[in-house]
């Protein structure tokens, strides 16, 4: 008997591209509120101090360390922007790397090798041999959030397949256990 494709870690296509479409849909989503966040700051400013607040929960957001748009900082810092942005085109460079329906992930590895920069520069930083920039936070986080993209994109792939399996084989045991 042939596996399935299931049994080699491959989700359905229909699956496959619903999680991605999903999850560049929110990354883009995401991304529009903090860009959109300064923006909103001189006509809606109840709304942005909102958004302010609730990605307060998430990042220090000092001014002096984000981006501004409009004279108002981003809802995040540099750092986080860039592991926001980077996140998006790690998942538009996905489908040209790799198969979409594949639930491996890579390897630890390059998850670790992605994240040593981002500590380099902060903790440089912070002992003051180094004197980060906006580029080098921005870049140190656009590559963690490309490779965050290999990780998360799988991983999200091999949960929605399981659960449309395991929907699947419940409804079916439903369907025949009726009369």
């Amino acid at each position: 008997m042939m596996p399935s494709e299931a049994d080699i870690g491959l989700a359905a296509p229909k699956t496959a591209l619903s999680v991605y479409a999903g999850l560049v849909l929110i990354a883009l989503g995401w991304l529009a509120l903090i860009f959109g966040t300064p923006l909103l700051a001189d006509s809606h400013g109840v709304l942005a101090l909102i958004f302010y607040r609730s990605f307060s929960a998430i990042c220090h957001q000092m001014p002096e360390r984000s981006f501004h748009l409009h004279g108002f900082p981003l809802a995040v810092c540099s750092r986080c922007t860039g592991i926001y942005a980077g996140f998006i085109v790690g998942l538009l460079i996905a489908p040209l790397v790799r198969n979409l329906r594949e639930s491996e992930m890579p390897h630890r590895l390059w998850l670790i090798l992605a994240a040593l920069p981002v500590l380099a520069d902060f903790g440089l930083d912070f002992v003051g041999l180094f004197d980060n920039t906006f580029v080098s936070r921005t870049a140190t986080g656009a590559l963690l959030g490309i490779v965050a993209a290999f990780f998360i994109l799988p991983g999200c792939v091999s949960t929605f397949r399981n659960f449309s399996t395991e929907t699947f084989l419940w409804r079916k045991r439903i369907s025949k256990s009726q009369p």
